[in-house]
């Protein structure tokens, strides 16, 4: 959803569906807007990123879909 970090905890916090997504089983686990951004910056420094982006559209590929920016 190219969220800003601030944003991406508020839909954390806010929607149930944000945390089933990312694995959270309660909302005391929810990580807030530093957390998010020092976890962003250590997979970027690690290059882990576009291993894990790649991963993910595998993933999604398997199960029929495909992710194209820009589309609804």
């Amino acid at each position: 959803f190219n969220l800003s970090d601030e944003q991406m905890e508020f839909q954390l916090l806010d929607r149930l569906s944000f945390q089933r997504f990312v694995g959270l089983r309660s909302s005391s686990q929810i990580p807030d807007r530093t957390t998010i951004r020092t976890f962003k910056e250590r997979l970027l420094k690690a290059g882990a990123s576009e291993s894990i982006f790649d991963a993910v559209n595998r993933q999604l590929s398997r199960h029929g879909y495909i992710a194209r920016g820009g589309q609804m």
